[in-house]
């Protein structure tokens, strides 16, 4: 697949917004981050909703979830 030709040309660090549906699994919505901002992103999800109502589209989960 197109992926496996580029990975050659690639950093490998994933982008958020290229993130579509069929491939923004949690690992690679996680690998989108640098470590320190995502723990950042998941204490403002504990903060601002921590029941997870807004799941949608490239979810970090709060860290209860």
């Amino acid at each position: 697949d197109a992926r496996t030709a580029l990975a050659p040309h690639t950093t490998g660090q994933i982008y958020a917004n290229f993130l579509h549906d069929v491939d923004a699994s949690a690992e690679r919505v996680r690998a989108a981050y640098a470590p320190e901002t995502y723990r950042r992103l998941v204490a403002l999800k504990d903060r601002y909703d921590p029941t997870n109502m807004f799941r949608f589209n490239r979810n970090i989960p709060p860290s209860g979830a």
